[in-house]
């Protein structure tokens, strides 16, 4: 059986890993650019102590990752 995860935009092999950041990770549906991210959907919040990292596919092709938030 094959298990490996294909990218949803070119179909090639994704690496499996981590993302990770000191710092939040927020959303926005603009894409200008902003002094401030008050008020932005927060997807991964600040570290504290420890920096928490998050399972990801990485597509090498395309420079897309994909994680699950929350």
């Amino acid at each position: 059986m094959n298990d490996a995860v294909k990218c949803p935009e070119c179909s090639n092999e994704v690496k499996q890993g981590y993302i990770f950041s000191p710092r939040r990770i927020s959303w926005s549906e603009s894409a200008d650019s902003i002094f401030s991210d008050f008020g932005s959907e927060v997807l991964i919040n600040d570290a504290f102590f420890k920096i928490n990292k998050i399972p990801a596919y990485r597509c090498e092709k395309c420079n897309l990752v994909i994680f699950k938030y929350k």
